[in-house]
C-alpha cells in the first residue's frame, strides 16, 4: 500500500501497463488533473506505444473520476502518481469518505 495525499490540479497519474484481452502490453499513459469538484478530479489522457516513440499518441480529455476511487487506485498501487510540488504541505488521506 502506498500513502495517499490530497489530490490538486496539476498533478500527473501514470500507468506503464495495459491490457489487450488477458495479455499485458507495455505502454505509456499519463493522465493531468485539470479541475476539482467536491466529489470528483476531471484529467486529460495522453497515451502511446512503449515500444515507437514516434507513433501514435492518443490525446482525450473531459474524463473525470470520484476522487474516493482515486485514492483507492493509488493506495492499492493501480495508479502511480506524481504529486506537483510535492507533498510537503498536503494533508494525508487516511480513510475514503
Amino acid at each position: 500500500m502506498n500513502d495517499v495525499y490530497n489530490v490538486r490540479v496539476g498533478d500527473m497519474l501514470y500507468n506503464d501497463k495495459a491490457y489487450r484481452g488477458d495479455e499485458m502490453v507495455k505502454s505509456n499513459i499519463i493522465a493531468i488533473i485539470y479541475k476539482m469538484t467536491p466529489k470528483y478530479a476531471y484529467y486529460a489522457v495522453c497515451a502511446r506505444n512503449h515500444g515507437n516513440p514516434k507513433g501514435d499518441h492518443f490525446v482525450t480529455l473531459d474524463n473525470k473520476i470520484k476522487k474516493e476511487q482515486l485514492y483507492r487506485s493509488v493506495r492499492d498501487g493501480k495508479v502511480g502518481i506524481s504529486y506537483a510540488n510535492g507533498t510537503k504541505r498536503r494533508r494525508k488521506i487516511e480513510e475514503f469518505f
